[in-house]
């Protein structure tokens, strides 16, 4: 038997569903299999009920027997109904139940998949974030849980309209033909037309709804309701939202309101799978070739056929809304299986050395960010020696903080490489080499946690966590800060959370400087500080780069900054211009030379010697 392409497509998406639910208990998935067969089957077994009480009331009646004699079949009957409705409600939040369970694993299986590089340039990419987004998005309307237990309560209805279909054919197999052939028809209408729908129109607009998010978090958060009544740009904002909003609804209602235009196709397949089977069996009955508790069965088992099977649940959509959310996952975790052996072949350790930190090299290193044409980096040769303060400088987009970037393994060169000891960092070990490091970047996280887990991320578990966390804050001018707080190193910075506070740019930026110098504290050898000072005055941060420097005394410190009043006091001050280096030496050494080091310190210098002073008043 041949199967064609698009029925191997369609078996092997069912599977794939059906494979989602190994993230529910077995023990659990066991008994809402079993459930949802039970549900499917008492119609069949009803009918076949209703046939044992009709003939016990005509024997009853033919034997003149009193109406006692027919109080077992009714009861069973009764049970049966009754039976029916409790099953049908208690499905209703187990299958609920089942369908968050299988979204939780989804969610997590995304998240592995895209945290799976090493670096960062992949989650720039348009196809991961929508492929990435897909299956989460729209969790109210559809998702991947509800497609996989619809597709569980598909198959086992399949399995009751299939035993009613037999109890017809004992008696009419035309009949059941038809009952169970109209029903299979209308449902495969319906099937194609959302299988269409969603995949010309749904699946597009993954990239609206992110759009929609963000400018929903926006106009709600407090970070940018700010400026959002600062500027007066709220009705804007809001009809952005709508705009994005509106465009996944539309592509919904669309889907949603044609399965409706085929109502009326569908009804009409309905009533033939009902009027064809039972003129059938009314054609028998008249011809006396059927007898009523047989001709009771047989009607009952083709309502059972069309209550079963023909019903149109919501399950219908879910599935085929499913498929392209499944597909995605699917590619992501086969991109994630890749990283994943990837990173299993043996990386090589990071060569001994007889001095702490790292001789670390650049050379003849380019590099252009993903979609862009013109490099930031155009040949860059630097050697770093261990134990240097070195500061870069130069012009914004010299390439400063993209070399911090490709130091910390984000992104690899376009071309060139970047060495440790004389190897290359990109076959190192990623999560070893980071360990090394020690990094605070301009844009730093302002984690919602406590102020102990704020600092020492590097190594929560360490046992001498708080302590260290503590040297960690007083070296980086925060330890007044911490004692400051409502419960010390355990309060919530976030007022997110019941007494949870929020700290101010300055007061976060301390706390990213401790979070950095207590990295260095547990193994980072090299200290990255990418303007680690930009919230405070001149004089704070003068005093406080000092102190940086004396905590991680052993350590490599390569610094960014725009004050040069913190660069003078590197040991080495390195200018970056068009992607590579434009000068390289001490501050008394660049300024006599009075290059672009030079211009841009006095330029500074000058800016604060001619600020007219403001006098009292």
């Amino acid at each position: 038997m041949n199967i064609t392409a698009p029925a191997r497509q369609l078996i092997k998406d069912r599977i794939g569903l059906l494979r989602l639910l190994s993230a529910v208990p077995r023990s659990a998935l066991a008994g809402l299999t079993l459930a949802m067969l039970g549900a499917s089957l008492l119609p069949a077994l009803t009918a076949l009920a209703v046939a044992w009480l009709v003939a016990q009331v005509i024997d009853t009646a033919g034997a003149g027997s009193s109406l006692a004699s027919v109080a077992w079949p009714m009861t069973v009957v009764g049970l049966l109904l009754t039976l029916d409705q409790i099953t049908q409600s208690l499905l209703v939040p187990f299958r609920t139940w089942v369908a968050a369970r299988v979204n939780g694993a989804v969610r997590q299986d995304i998240r592995q998949a895209v945290s799976a590089r090493p670096g960062i340039e992949h989650l720039e990419s348009q196809v991961v974030r929508d492929a990435a987004a897909l299956p989460v998005e729209n969790a109210y309307l559809f998702n991947m849980g509800a497609g996989a237990e619809g597709q569980l309560w598909l198959l086992t209805r399949f399995v009751g309209a299939v035993a009613a279909a037999a109890v017809v054919a004992l008696h009419s197999p035309l009949g059941a033909l038809a009952a169970f052939g109209f029903i299979f028809w209308q449902r495969s209408l319906l099937r194609r037309h959302y299988a269409g729908a969603i995949a010309t129109g749904m699946v597009d607009t993954t990239h609206e709804g992110r759009a929609a998010t963000y400018w929903s978090d926006l106009i709600a958060t407090p970070n940018g309701a700010k400026e959002l009544r600062l500027f007066g740009f709220g009705d804007w904002a809001v009809q952005r939202f709508y705009g994005h909003g509106k465009v996944p609804v539309r592509e919904l209602s669309k889907v949603l309101l044609g399965a409706h235009r085929l109502h009326w196709t569908i009804f009409v397949l309905n009533a033939l799978a009902v009027a064809v089977p039972f003129a059938l069996l009314a054609r028998l009955a008249v011809d006396g070739e059927i007898q009523p508790p047989a001709l009771a069965a047989a009607l009952g088992g083709v309502v059972a056929v069309a209550r079963v099977l023909g019903a149109m649940g919501f399950e219908a959509f879910s599935i085929e809304a499913a498929v392209p959310q499944l597909a995605a996952v699917e590619r992501l975790r086969e991109f994630h299986a890749t990283e994943r052996s990837t990173l299993t072949h043996p990386r090589d350790p990071l060569p001994a050395s007889n001095v702490r930190a790292p001789t670390i090299r650049f050379e003849d290193v380019y590099f252009c960010y993903p979609g862009q044409q013109t490099p930031v980096l155009a040949g860059l040769d630097v050697e770093i020696h261990p134990g240097e303060s070195v500061a870069l400088v130069g012009e914004n987009g010299a390439g400063k903080t993209t070399l911090l970037k490709l130091l910390a393994g984000f992104y690899q060169p376009t071309a060139g490489r970047i060495t440790a000891d004389g190897q290359d960092i990109a076959d190192l070990d990623p999560v070893a080499w980071r360990s090394r490091l020690a990094v605070i970047f301009q844009e730093f996280s302002r984690f919602e946690l406590t102020a102990l887990e704020n600092v020492a991320l590097a190594k929560l578990d360490h046992p001498d966590a708080r302590r260290l966390a503590s040297q960690a804050a007083a070296a980086a001018s925060a330890a007044g800060l911490i004692d400051g707080l409502p419960r010390g190193w355990d309060t919530m910075l976030s007022r997110a959370f019941t007494d949870g506070v929020e700290l101010s740019g300055g007061q976060w930026q301390r706390v990213a400087l401790a979070r950095a110098l207590y990295g260095a504290a547990v193994g980072g050898e090299v200290l990255i500080l990418d303007e680690p000072t930009a919230s405070l005055d001149v004089d704070a941060e003068v005093a406080l780069f000092d102190q940086l420097l004396q905590h991680a005394a052993d350590a490599t410190a390569i610094v960014v900054s725009h004050r040069f009043s913190t660069v003078r006091r590197a040991e080495r001050i390195i200018v970056l211009a068009e992607g590579r280096v434009a000068e390289d030496g001490s501050h008394a050494t660049l300024h006599a030379a009075g290059g672009t080091y030079a211009r841009l310190y006095d330029l500074q210098a000058n800016q604060f010697r001619h600020e007219p002073k403001v006098s009292g008043s």
